[in-house]
């Protein structure tokens, strides 16, 4: 039975989640279990996006299909749930997860680089691949509530932040609209990106209007 759970993952076939997916994870590592929530009191979600049926892709190649997974942005580790449990990944122990949005939009992480902002391996969002891929890392930090009324005991809230990045040949570079951070990140084409970016006048902060600067960054 192990054999062939294992030769349908392998050929990318799924199959129903079971005790003999729950096993093949065992045998990988399951993760850390979770067992309680260690946000009580905290308002708003440490989740990037509510669970959703995802696929994790673990070190050694493998394939597991048919999960409810979320991304905790506080932790920056991808929980899924299994047979009753809950379980955490960091990206020490998975290469990559994808999972279509609300929107149906394909997302895919991956662990892949080191982020240089905190200078170890974190899970971000790919964008746009080529020469030039595109990274976007969401996530959230814990903060005093600024609703709380004066002289009530202090509260805490999960906030949204968030970092672009670029990556060329195994390097991440934090992506600003400053000249100097261009040519680190772009090198022998920083003269292309800058022209492009003050005649489409580039608004660093939307997504689609980056997504075109790094398209145009690959084309050949």
């Amino acid at each position: 039975m192990m054999k062939k759970i294992f030769f349908f993952i392998l050929l990318g076939v799924s199959p129903i989640v079971s005790n003999g997916q729950l096993a093949i994870l065992r045998d990988n590592g399951t993760g850390m279990p979770i067992t309680a929530n260690p946000y009580i009191g905290v308002k708003g979600s440490a989740y990037l996006e509510d669970f959703k049926k995802g696929v994790l892709y673990l070190n050694n190649g493998l394939k597991v299909e048919g999960l409810n997974i979320a991304l905790n942005a506080y932790s920056n580790n991808l929980e899924y749930k299994l047979d009753g449990g809950q379980f955490s990944y960091g990206p020490d122990k998975l290469s990559k997860f994808t999972y279509t949005s609300s929107s149906g939009e394909l997302i895919e992480f991956t662990s892949e680089y080191e982020v240089p902002t905190v200078k170890k391996k974190r899970f971000v969002q790919v964008l746009e691949k080529g020469k030039y891929s595109l990274l976007f890392h969401p996530y959230k930090v814990m903060t005093d509530d600024p609703s709380a009324t004066y002289g009530a005991q202090a509260a805490k809230v999960f906030q949204d932040e968030q970092d672009i990045f670029v990556a060329v040949d195994g390097k991440v570079y934090l992506l600003k609209n400053k000249e100097k951070v261009l040519k680190e990140a772009f090198g022998a084409d920083a003269e292309k990106a800058i022209a492009f970016i003050k005649s489409q006048k580039v608004n660093f902060k939307e997504m689609n209007e980056l997504k075109a600067l790094i398209q145009e960054m690959n084309k050949k």
